[in-house]
C-alpha cells in the first residue's frame, strides 16, 4: 500500500508508542474515494487517501479516533480499535443532513421547504467534458430546459426553469456566481471550476432573490479549498466535431434541370458556361469544417483548518464546424477563505477570463448561406485560391460565402469578476453580520477592416468597423443573519439590504473610402465618410428582504420571505414592487409513528406560495425616446431627430404568484431517492410589448397589460440498481411537463391575430395555414377552394369550410410546447472502469420545416433542399410540384405559401463516456495519486420523425438566425493529481 500524503507530525503525539493503521475509504456503492482526507483527531497528523482509496496512517494509540472526509460526503468519526479500518461515507447528496447552498446562506436539506435541485455530480464530472455549464445541464435537471445554439466554436445556449411565463419580457434565469449575480456568458464560467450547482425553482426558493430570480436561480459554486496538503491536478481533453443531419440539397444537374423548368429564361451565361464544363462549386465542402476543441485545466488545491485555498488556470482552444469560426478563453480563479481569529472570516474569489473570438466565419445563414448557395458560381478568382465577392458575376447582389474569411478582424474582450466577504460574530449567540461585494469588470473590442475589393458594395473603398464595449457591475450587500436553537425549536433569520448598478458604454465607428489597406483600421482619419455613435445605458437595483426560518424537532417547517426590490426602470411613482412567499415542510419520517416503516428512510411534504416580480425590459422603457435623424440644410449638415419611443411612466412590475407542492422520499437505505414537484403559476400586468397604429410613426410600446398560467410537473429519481464489491449499477431519471396558456390580452378577452397570440393557447404558437398534401388528378378541382388548382399544387385546408381560402382558415397546428421531457443517465463501474450513458429527450412537439420550401426567388437565385416533388407520373403527397408544369412555368404552385410542420419529438444519446482509473501499482513511481482516462462520445444517436436539419436547435420565425447544426464530438482526455 502506497501512503500518498502524511504530514505535519506533531513530535509529541508521536513520541507514545505508535501504532500503524491500514484501511480504504469508499462510497455506499463500493468505488474508492481518491483524495479522501484521514486525520487523528486532536492532532495533526494527517494521511490522504490513494487512487484505490486506500490509505495508512500512523495513530498514538489504539485509543485514537479518525476523522475521515471527503467532498460531497458526509464526515465521519471512527475509533482506531484496529490495525485494519474499511471505512464507507455516505453520499451528501442522499442525504438530509447535507447543507445545500439556498442564497444567502446554506440550508440542511432536511429544513428545506422550497423547490431546490442539486445538480448529479456525474454531470460535473471532469471526465465529462463541456463547453459550458448549459451542457451539463441539458435533461439532467426536472423542469430545466436548455436549447443550445449549434455547431459554434464558443457554443451557446438559452435556458428556461419552467416554461416561458412573459410574452415580450425576458425569461431567462438569474445565474448567482459565487453569491454574486453573475451577467457574463456562460461560457465564461469554466466547467472545470465548478464545485455545485443548485436550482431555485419555485416563488419560496427564489423569493431572496426577488425580482432577479422571477424566472428560477441558478446557484454555482466554484471549488474551494480543503484542509490538507496541497493536490495538484490536471485535467485535459482533446475532441473533434462532425456535422451530422444535414439534408441533402440539389445536385448542380439537378439544380440546372430545376432552374430550366422553373424560369428557363432565368439562366445566365455564366452558370451555362459551368455548367457545360462541369466545374460547378460544393459550398458547403467549401464552408465548413470538422470542429476542435482542447481543453486544459491545471488547478491546486489545500489548506488548513483555517485557511483554505484553490486557484486553477484553464486555457480552451476550439474551432467551429464554419470555416474561420474560432474561439480561445484563458482564464484563472482564484478562490481563497480564512479565518481571522474567532470572530472575523474572510473570502474571495477572482475571476481573469481572456476571450479571443478573433476571425469572421463563413457564412452559414441568410442569403449568402453556404447551405443554399448557387452551385454554378466560381468561389475563387482565376488561377488563384482567393475567394471572390461575387461569385456570380450576372448577380452582384449576392456575396461568396467564404467572403468573410478575407476581412482582417480582431475581436478580444478582458473581463474581471471579483467576489469579497467579510463575516463577523457579532457578541449576541447566533448573530453575525456579513458584508458580501461584488464586482465585475468588461471591455471587448471588436475590429473589422474589409480592404478594397473584399466586401460587397464596398469594392472599391475599404471599410472600417470598430466597435468598443465596457460594462461595469456592482453589488453591495449587507446581511445579518441570527440562527438559534431553543430545545426542539430552530429559528433563523436572515435579513438583507442590497444595491445593484449596471453600467454599459458602447462607441461604434463605421468608415469608408482609403486610398489603400495599408493602414487597415488605423487610417480612419483619412475615410472619405466616417460616422461614429456612442450609447450610455445605467440601471439601478435597490433591495431588502427578510426571511423567517423556524422548526420545531426538525418535523414541523417554517419559512417566510419579504423582498421589496426598486428598478430604476420604471417610472418614478412605480420603481418599488413588494414581494412576499411562505412556505411549508413536514418531515414525516422524523414522525414516532414511522419509525416501524423501516423501508422509508426520508418522507417529507413541501408546500409554497408566493410572488416575483419581473422588471426585464429594456432600460429607459418608461421615457420618450428619440433618434438622430440629420438632414442636408442646403450644402450643410443640420442635426436632426425623430421620435421612436413612447413614453409610459405608468409602467411597473410584472408579477407572477406560484403554489408549489413537493414530496422529497428516500426508501430501502437510499437506494431510492428522488422529489416530485407540482405547481402553478399566474402572472398578471405583463410587461406586454404592444402593437400600436404606425399613425404617428411608432409602431409599438410597452404596457402592463395582459395575463399567462403556467403550471407543470417535475420528478427526479436516483436509484443505486446494483451494489456489489467490486460492480455497481446507478442511475438518475428526470421527467418534466409544462403548460403555459395565455388568459388575457388587452382586457377584451380577445385574441391578437396579428402577433399570433391566443387565449388559452400557448405564448407561442404555429399559426398558418394548413398544409393538406398535393392536389391529385383524381380530386375533383373545379369545386376546390383554391380557385384555379390543377394536380400537383399545394393543398390548403379549408378550415372553417365556407368554400374558399381565406386568412380566417389559418390556424393552430401542433404546438410548440413540448409535451414532456426527460433525461435518463446509469453509471456502471466495474473495479477500475467506469462507463456512463445519458440520453435525452422531448416528445410532443411540433415545427415549422424550413427545409420544406422552395425559398428560391423567381429566378432560381438560391438552391433548395431535395424533395420528392410532385410530378405526374409520381403523383405523392409529400411534397407539391417543383414548377407549374401545365402554364406558366413562372406561376407557383404553392400560391398560398402555405409552410409544412412536422413532428420535432427526438431521443438521443447526449453523452456516452468509458473510464479506467490507472491502479497505483502503475504509478506509484511517478508520485501520482490518481491518473484516468477516458474516451466521450456527444449526441451519437438521434431517433427522430423530424427530416431536416437538428430538430432540438431548429427555431422558427423571422428571428432564426441561425442553422441547427448538430454535429457529433468524440473527445479523449485525461485526470491526474498529484
Amino acid at each position: 500500500m502506497l501512503t500518498l500524503l502524511c504530514v505535519c507530525f506533531n513530535s509529541k503525539v508521536l513520541a507514545q508508542s505508535a501504532i500503524k493503521v491500514n484501511g480504504s475509504v469508499r462510497d455506499v456503492n463500493g468505488s474508492p474515494l481518491p483524495g479522501s482526507t484521514v486525520t487523528v483527531k486532536g492532532s495533526s497528523v494527517v494521511a490522504v487517501t490513494n487512487a484505490n482509496g486506500l490509505f495508512n496512517i500512523s495513530v498514538p494509540s489504539s485509543g485514537s479516533v479518525l476523522v475521515v472526509s471527503s467532498i460531497g460526503y458526509i464526515t465521519q468519526e471512527v475509533p482506531a480499535s484496529s490495525t485494519t479500518i474499511n471505512v464507507v461515507l455516505a453520499d451528501n447528496s442522499k442525504s438530509l443532513n447535507e447543507v445545500v447552498v439556498v442564497g444567502y446562506g446554506t440550508q440542511k436539506r432536511s429544513d428545506i421547504t422550497g423547490s431546490v435541485v442539486t445538480l448529479s455530480p456525474q454531470r460535473l464530472d471532469s471526465s465529462l467534458p463541456n463547453i459550458n455549464i448549459a451542457q451539463a445541464m441539458e435533461g439532467a435537471i426536472p423542469g430545466l430546459t436548455v436549447t443550445q445554439g449549434g455547431g459554434g466554436a464558443e457554443g451557446s445556449a438559452t435556458i428556461q426553469i419552467r416554461g416561458q411565463r412573459s410574452i415580450s419580457a425576458q425569461n431567462n434565469p438569474l445565474i448567482i456566481l459565487d453569491g454574486i449575480p453573475f451577467n457574463g456568458n456562460l461560457s465564461d464560467i469554466t466547467p472545470a471550476d465548478i464545485g455545485d450547482i443548485e436550482i431555485l425553482k419555485d416563488a419560496s426558493a427564489a423569493a431572496i432573490y426577488g425580482s432577479r430570480g422571477s424566472n428560477g436561480v441558478i446557484l454555482v459554486t466554484t471549488k474551494i479549498g480543503k484542509s490538507g496538503p496541497p493536490v495538484i491536478s490536471y485535467d485535459g481533453s482533446y475532441g473533434v466535431d462532425k456535422l451530422s443531419n444535414i439534408p441533402p440539397v440539389l445536385s448542380p444537374q439537378a439544380f440546372y434541370a430545376y432552374k430550366m423548368v422553373r424560369n428557363p429564361g432565368a439562366i445566365t451565361p455564366s452558370e451555362t458556361a459551368i455548367y457545360n464544363a462541369g466545374t460547378w462549386t460544393n459550398w458547403l465542402n467549401l464552408a465548413t469544417q470538422n470542429g476542435e476543441r482542447a481543453q486544459n485545466t491545471l488547478s491546486v488545491k489545500g489548506g488548513s483548518e483555517n485557511f483554505k485555498y484553490y486557484t486553477s488556470l484553464s486555457y480552451l482552444d476550439a474551432r467551429g464546424v464554419a470555416v474561420n469560426d474560432n474561439f480561445k478563453k484563458l482564464s484563472s480563479t482564484t478562490n481563497l477563505q480564512a479565518n481571522i481569529g474567532k470572530w472575523l472570516t474572510f473570502g474571495s474569489t477572482i475571476r481573469l477570463t481572456f476571450d479571443d473570438r478573433s476571425g469572421l466565419p463563413a457564412y452559414l445563414t441568410g442569403d449568402y448561406s453556404a447551405f443554399i448557395f448557387n452551385p454554378l458560381t466560381s468561389p475563387y478568382q482565376p488561377g488563384t485560391k482567393t475567394p471572390t465577392v461575387y461569385p456570380w458575376p450576372e448577380d452582384t447582389y449576392y456575396a461568396n460565402p467564404l467572403s468573410p474569411t478575407l476581412a482582417s478582424n480582431t475581436n478580444y474582450q478582458y473581463q474581471i469578476y471579483a467576489t469579497n466577504y467579510l463575516e463577523v460574530k457579532l457578541p449576541v449567540q447566533g448573530l453575525t453580520y456579513r458584508i458580501n461585494t461584488g464586482v465585475t469588470h468588461s471591455e471587448q473590442n471588436n475590429n473589422t477592416y474589409y480592404g478594397q475589393g473584399t466586401k460587397i458594395g464596398f469594392e472599391n473603398a475599404g471599410e472600417i468597423n470598430e466597435a468598443a464595449n465596457v460594462s461595469n457591475s456592482y453589488t453591495i450587500e449587507n446581511l445579518l443573519n441570527y440562527n438559534r436553537d431553543f430545545g426542539k425549536h430552530h429559528i433563523g433569520f436572515t435579513g438583507l439590504y442590497s444595491y445593484e448598478n449596471d453600467i454599459v458604454n458602447n462607441n461604434t465607428l463605421v468608415a469608408t473610402g482609403f486610398p489603400n489597406d495599408v493602414l487597415t483600421i488605423y487610417q480612419a482619419n483619412v475615410a472619405l465618410l466616417a460616422t461614429n455613435n456612442a450609447t450610455y445605458t445605467k440601471a439601478t437595483l435597490l433591495s431588502q428582504m427578510a426571511r423567517l426560518n423556524y422548526s420545531y424537532d426538525s418535523k414541523y417547517l417554517l419559512t417566510v420571505t419579504a423582498r421589496r426590490d426598486g428598478a430604476s426602470d420604471f417610472g418614478a411613482d412605480n420603481k418599488y414592487g413588494v414581494f412576499p412567499s411562505i412556505a411549508l415542510g413536514w418531515n414525516i419520517s422524523n414522525e414516532k409513528f414511522m419509525s416501524d416503516i423501516t423501508p422509508i428512510d426520508v418522507l417529507k411534504l413541501r408546500l409554497s406560495y408566493g410572488s416575483n416580480g419581473n422588471q426585464a425590459v429594456p432600460a429607459y422603457s418608461t421615457f420618450a425616446q428619440l433618434s438622430q435623424a440629420s438632414y442636408l440644410n442646403g450644402t450643410t449638415t443640420a442635426p436632426g431627430y425623430i421620435p421612436t419611443t413612447l413614453a409610459n411612466p405608468l409602467l411597473h412590475w410584472e408579477t407572477t404568484t406560484t403554489f408549489n407542492a413537493g414530496i422529497d422520499f428516500s426508501i430501502l437505505k437510499n437506494r431510492i431517492t428522488g422529489t416530485i414537484d407540482v405547481y402553478s403559476a399566474q402572472t398578471h400586468d405583463l410587461l406586454l410589448k404592444r402593437s400600436i397604429p404606425s399613425t404617428n410613426g411608432i409602431s409599438s410600446i410597452y404596457q402592463n397589460i395582459g395575463k399567462t398560467a403556467n403550471k407543470g410537473l417535475d420528478i427526479g429519481v436516483n436509484t443505486v440498481n446494483i451494489k456489489k464489491d467490486n460492480f455497481s449499477w446507478t442511475s438518475n431519471v428526470t421527467f418534466s411537463l409544462n403548460r403555459n396558456k395565455i388568459v388575457d390580452l388587452y382586457g377584451t378577452g380577445k385574441s391578437d391575430t396579428a402577433n399570433a397570440w391566443f387565449i388559452g393557447h400557448p405564448i407561442n404558437g404555429n399559426f398558418a395555414y394548413k398544409y393538406g398534401g398535393v392536389w391529385q388528378k383524381t380530386d375533383n378541382l373545379t369545386s376546390s377552394p383554391q380557385p384555379n388548382t390543377q394536380a400537383g399544387y399545394a393543398k390548403v385546408v379549408d378550415v372553417n369550410g365556407d368554400g374558399k381560402i381565406t386568412g380566417s382558415d389559418r390556424t393552430l397546428i401542433g404546438s410548440l410546447q413540448p409535451q414532456f421531457t426527460y433525461g435518463f443517465g446509469n453509471t456502471f463501474k466495474y473495479k477500475n472502469i467506469s462507463f456512463y450513458v445519458f440520453v435525452q429527450g422531448v416528445q410532443g412537439v411540433t415545427k415549422q420545416n424550413s427545409t420544406l420550401s422552395d425559398d428560391v426567388n423567381t429566378a432560381v437565385e438560391k438552391n433548395t433542399y431535395a424533395k420528392n416533388y410532385w410530378t405526374p407520373t409520381n403523383p405523392t403527397n409529400d411534397y407539391y410540384a417543383n414548377a407549374q408544369l401545365l402554364a406558366s412555368p413562372i406561376y407557383q404552385p404553392n400560391v398560398y405559401g402555405v409552410a409544412i410542420f412536422q413532428n420535432a419529438s427526438y431521443l438521443r444519446v447526449r453523452d456516452m463516456r468509458l473510464a479506467y482509473d490507472i491502479p497505483p501499482r502503475f504509478i506509484q513511481h511517478l508520485k501520482i495519486s490518481n491518473l484516468r482516462i477516458f474516451v466521450e462520445g456527444r449526441d451519437l444517436f438521434t431517433i427522430t420523425p423530424w427530416k431536416g436539419f437538428d430538430p432540438e436547435l431548429i427555431t422558427t420565425g423571422s428571428s432564426a438566425t441561425s442553422i441547427p447544426i448538430l454535429t457529433k464530438e468524440f473527445v479523449v482526455g485525461l485526470n491526474v493529481s498529484l
